[in-house]
């Protein structure tokens, strides 16, 4: 390491120690509500509704912390003033956010949360999601499965998930693999960012509001394109302004369109060249104006499940449908959809100038199964006040939880122990989860090596950070690594191992965690920490044997098999 990189690690290990000096020393704060909405990158959704009931102060005087990119901010001034929201402050400081995360409690977020917040006991931690799943996700998405822990620890975070469906709620805990262990109580409740679509009233004030009473309104939200890691903005923007253009020709002096485009899609569209075509007003939550359309246009994106609940009419815009398979596939065709669907801008123009002819009443039933006016009052008083007034669920698991660990998967022989291992246990009694750290060389070059050959039934739990330690902990741990010698096994870093484990697994609780591989002694330190029953299984000596307990590492596969007998 060069002392550049020396330096910048250096720096942000002090980073660390502020961060986990909150951590450890501030007492949470009751009055602090913390939200993200997608990552920081909007502010919108079920997370805003969340803000406005808030700041209706009928759970009481909060401090609401909002973290936001800075390219957010603006738009949620406009929120604040449009909607009288009490927002104490808006963060862009990933660390700053997580000192704050540190003392909230109360937190909200729609995805993921910041990679250094650990969760202490007495907070709360909701998570709304963002949509009804058709794309595939998690482990059902090869393009996602060495990063799904990103996801996976929110949702272990969490002590109330809410889904509007049954649909949702299967399809996002098995994608993501916590189908048997989730332990929190699972909402049966309507979206909040949903209610306006059965809200008639709304529609009709924020026509008004526009002077477009006369108006045959069309809203078009395409989805995100692309990965998250290879975006194509540049293409969409092109792909957009071309049929847009043939769109704005061919409407009437009475027909208006307004198109919005995914907040991952950054580029812009000048629609000051388009006669018809407006660009989505600003300062106001999407679906209070998705909520003014006759008619919405749209692709692949979540936007028609909760649109369907108002009984307007939909088009599916599929014109790239061959291309956006490449990246990602569904769970179930669109031809199972109600909605016309049309390939052609020409089939298009032709669609929007007629009525709606179909039949959606079995599709809002299974999509929109728990949608009610208010949901998001009823889930304010389940999480603020305690009372039940959402229906839930809990999920009862039965079975011991193992966790097995096998390095970069590079070696073959200890892959073939973990298979070994895997075939010879009883899986009616225990849940097996194989882990990885996603970061490693041969584990991103060569997922298959991961993913191939594991036996149906097991799930993949993956770590998603590499470790984060305070000036205090690195010192103390280069310490340890240059000697390998248990009495430079302290306390300080048994915490900071265990907080390490926590970072990723929350309180979910392992029976057992088995080391097919012990050359990794960062994780075998982890693991070490974080379960009584932990392993190593190895025939070969390795650095680590020398820091832990003996009776920690078994080299005959029989007394390994015994533990589970």
């Amino acid at each position: 390491m060069g002392f550049k990189d020396k330096f910048r690690n250096l720096k942000e290990c002090k980073i660390n120690s502020a961060i986990y000096k909150e951590y450890t020393d501030s007492k949470i704060e009751d009055d602090i509500v913390y939200v993200e909405s997608r990552n920081g990158f909007d502010f919108t959704g079920n997370i805003f509704r969340i803000v406005e009931e808030l700041s209706t102060g009928t759970y009481g005087d909060f401090r609401i912390y909002v973290f936001a990119h800075p390219h957010i901010k603006s738009k949620i001034e406009e929120y604040k003033k449009n909607y009288n929201l009490n927002i104490h402050q808006v963060i862009d400081s990933q660390d700053r956010a997580c000192e704050i995360l540190h003392k909230a409690k109360y937190i909200f977020t729609d995805s993921g949360i910041r990679y250094k917040y650990v969760k202490k006991p007495g907070q709360v931690f909701v998570n709304t999601w963002h949509g009804t799943i058709i794309k595939l996700m998690g482990i059902d998405n090869s393009h996602e499965r060495l990063t799904m822990g990103i996801i996976q620890r929110s949702l272990l975070f969490s002590d109330y998930l809410i889904f509007p469906s049954d649909y949702l709620k299967n399809r996002l805990l098995n994608s993501f693999m916590l189908e048997d262990i989730y332990p929190g109580k699972i909402l049966l409740e309507g979206y909040p960012r949903n209610s306006v679509f059965l809200d008639e009233g709304k529609s009709r004030e924020f026509r008004k509001m526009f002077n477009l009473e006369d108006f045959e309104i069309f809203i078009y939200m395409p989805t995100f394109k692309g990965l998250v890691d290879d975006r194509k903005d540049e293409k969409q923007k092109d792909d957009v302004n071309r049929f847009l253009k043939e769109i704005d020709e061919n409407m009437t002096d009475k027909q208006i369109l307004f198109a919005k485009l995914h907040p991952y899609n950054t580029q812009e569209i000048d629609f000051s060249k388009f006669r018809h075509i407006k660009a989505f007003p600003k300062g106001f939550e999407i679906y209070d104006i998705v909520n003014m359309a006759d008619c919405l246009i749209t692709d692949y994106s979540s936007v028609f499940f909760d649109f369907a609940i108002c009984r307007r009419k939909t088009i599916i815009f599929n014109y790239d449908e061959e291309e956006y398979l490449k990246d990602r596939g569904f769970y179930f065709p669109l031809s199972d959809l109600p909605f016309p669907r049309v390939q052609t801008v020409a089939d298009l123009i032709s669609e929007m100038n007629c009525p709606k002819s179909y039949d959606d009443s079995s599709f809002i039933e299974k999509f929109g199964q728990y949608e009610r006016i208010g949901a998001v009052r009823y889930i304010c008083d389940t999480v603020f006040n305690g009372n039940d007034s959402c229906k839930f669920e809990t999920i009862q698991n039965e079975k011991h939880n193992v966790l097995l660990y096998a390095g970069d998967f590079s070696n073959a022989e200890v892959k073939g122990n973990l298979i070994r291992f895997i075939e010879s246990v009883d899986k009616d009694r225990f849940n097996i989860f194989i882990t990885f750290c996603q970061w490693m060389k041969n584990v991103k070059q060569n997922p298959a090596d991961v993913f191939d050959d594991i036996p149906e039934g097991i799930g993949f739990l993956p770590f998603s950070y590499n470790l984060i330690p305070t000036i205090k902990e690195k010192l103390e741990y280069n310490q340890l690594l240059k000697k390998c010698d248990r009495k430079d096994y302290t306390d300080l870093l048994k915490s900071f191992f265990k907080r390490s484990f926590k970072l990723q697994y929350n309180d979910l609780e392992f029976e057992y965690i088995i080391d097919f591989c012990p050359d990794d002694i960062n994780q075998a330190l982890i693991f070490d920490n974080a379960c009584d029953n932990f392993y190593i299984f190895s025939d070969a000596n390795s650095k680590v044997q020398n820091i832990v307990d003996k009776e920690k590492c078994i080299s005959d596969f029989d007394a390994l098999l015994d533990f589970f007998d």
